[in-house]
């Protein structure tokens, strides 16, 4: 095996659909870059990894040579995102004017949650995002054995209206994430993506999250909003740059 793994680096794994190198560590140096992308392909080549990504903060992106590298690797990059931040401890009540029911898998069927998924990922500003039945499987093995419990089907009045995927970063016991979230377009328009986003926050917090972490694309305005409205700080930008032999996948 490379040795991708003994980096100091955040990898996100779920081969054999998608590998993401979120954080490149304390790699500073062209060098040191130049081995980690050679280590990458080491690695994904021996898994058979479909997609694979590396993201870069703004500094890593705009004030060296990585962009460069990556080009002549054969990445490309595909979006820009914003990075927000919310304490959990301080929460506001749920909205008053919608009561959602989540129910896990062992609730429903992982049927009906990627039918639901598929429905409520149309016409997604989410530049990143590759299909249902990729991240679903990819999001299995990234979150092991317990990832049922993080896939929940939203309800209104016994119907689906959407999914939400709470979860514990892998690697922290405290941070909260969203591996998705949506309604399907006929309901949206009325405030329900902010109280979706509110109510989950509220189950990150039940799950033992301190505090969230949320990213959305530069251009995924309406996602910007929900963040703010919610009481999300902006964080930080990042690039993230896709290996161009998976972009039709």
């Amino acid at each position: 095996m490379s040795t991708l793994s003994n980096r100091n680096i955040k990898l996100v794994d779920g081969s054999p659909e998608y590998v993401v190198v979120e954080e490149i560590g304390d790699i500073q140096t062209d060098g040191a870059f130049e081995q980690l992308l050679s280590d990458l392909e080491t690695y994904t080549t021996t898994k058979q990894t479909q997609s694979v990504s590396i993201v870069l903060n703004e500094q890593e992106a705009t004030k060296s040579k990585f962009p460069q590298k990556l080009k002549t690797s054969g990445f490309q990059l595909v979006d820009s995102q914003y990075f927000y931040k919310r304490n959990l401890a301080d929460l506001p009540p749920h909205d008053g004017n919608v009561q959602f029911d989540l129910k896990p898998l062992k609730q429903t069927s992982p049927d009906l949650f990627k039918r639901v998924w598929q429905e409520a990922s149309a016409d997604s500003l989410n530049a990143s995002f590759v299909s249902v039945d990729r991240e679903f499987e990819g999001m299995k093995k990234e979150l092991g054995p317990g990832y049922a419990n993080s896939c929940l089907t939203v309800f209104v009045n016994d119907d689906p209206v959407g999914v939400t995927m709470p979860q514990i970063e892998p690697g922290t016991t405290d941070e909260g994430r969203l591996f998705y979230f949506g309604i399907i377009p006929k309901y949206r328009g009325q405030g329900w993506g902010r109280a979706l986003h509110l109510q989950s926050l509220h189950y990150l917090r039940k799950m033992g999250a301190i505090y969230y972490i949320g990213g959305t694309g530069e251009h995924n305005k309406p996602m910007q909003h929900i963040f703010e409205a919610n009481g999300c700080c902006i964080l930080e930008k990042k690039y993230t740059y896709k290996l161009k032999q998976d972009m039709k996948k």
